[in-house]
């Protein structure tokens, strides 16, 4: 797997915190010539030059994946001085937790807006880069919550979904035009992506404490890193959102009768 990716030019988005920082990491030490990208200009420069002490291949591009301009020239950037993009991980994203009933319109517009849209633009122009290439895999970040509907996470898993749906047809298109493409779609992962989240009526304290038996990030990008090496449609990094998966596609009725039960469950001990 490591001659895989060695010297591979790959493009990390969110890739100086969480999942998106641990997969830059696996990768930098395969040898791949890693481009890290964030909205953190403080925290991409010191991360990089962290990697670079360590003789690893890699840069920083200071972006908003929401705003398609930006993006549009940050690809320009890469292929003058790149020359090609072999994976393009498209890992941007907010999370946020509560009931659709608590929240409020601004947030609904906020979270589809940045998952939704930095998705869109990096998968747009990745693309067409790779389709003038004639080869590439594009790998994008979804969540379990994008394969079965998460109670509490209902607006949050929508726009999982919709990663999961634009994935999974990006696949069969591109499939005969030398590019590849997959979708990850990981358990909750104990990352500072929840630190930042927004909660509606969710006992904050409560749902943070939960996450010290949660799945490490080390974990999850080793999974993930191995599901793009096979060339996985889908990439679980836990066996138990795949198994909930199988149940809600299965049996449906079953799965729905856990989900009720969890809500009940959420309105009693984590709803503010």
């Amino acid at each position: 797997m490591k001659k895989l990716f060695k010297h591979a030019v790959v493009v990390v988005t969110g890739g100086a915190s969480g999942i998106g920082k641990e997969i830059v990491k696996q990768l930098a030490e395969k040898d791949a010539q890693v481009i890290v990208v964030g909205r953190s200009r403080h925290s991409g420069v010191k991360f990089v030059k962290q990697l670079k002490k360590d003789g690893r291949e890699a840069s920083f591009e200071h972006v908003d994946m929401t705003k398609d301009k930006d993006v549009e020239k940050m690809f320009g950037r890469i292929i003058k001085h790149y020359g090609r993009i072999d994976y393009f991980f498209n890992n941007a994203g907010i999370f946020m937790g509560g009931e659709i009933r608590d929240t409020k319109l601004d947030n609904w517009h906020k979270v589809a807006g940045n998952n939704i849209n930095a998705t869109m633009n990096g998968t747009h122009f990745a693309y067409q880069q790779m389709l003038k290439q004639g080869f590439g895999h594009i790998v994008n970040v979804a969540s379990a919550a994008g394969l079965f509907p998460v109670p509490a996470m209902g607006i949050y898993g929508s726009t999982k979904f919709q990663i999961v749906g634009l994935t999974q047809a990006l696949r069969n298109e591109a499939r005969g035009l030398g590019v590849k493409a997959s979708v990850v779609c990981p358990t909750i992962v104990n990352t500072p992506l929840y630190d930042t989240a927004i909660y509606n009526k969710l006992d904050e304290d409560k749902a943070l404490k939960t996450r010290g038996a949660l799945q490490t990030p080390e974990k999850a990008a080793k999974r993930i890193i191995k599901g793009v090496a096979k060339n996985r449609a889908v990439i679980h990094t836990a066996f138990s959102t795949k198994a909930a998966w199988t149940v809600y596609r299965v049996a449906p009725w079953a799965y729905n009768i856990g989900a009720r039960r969890i809500i009940k469950l959420y309105r009693a001990k984590l709803r503010d």
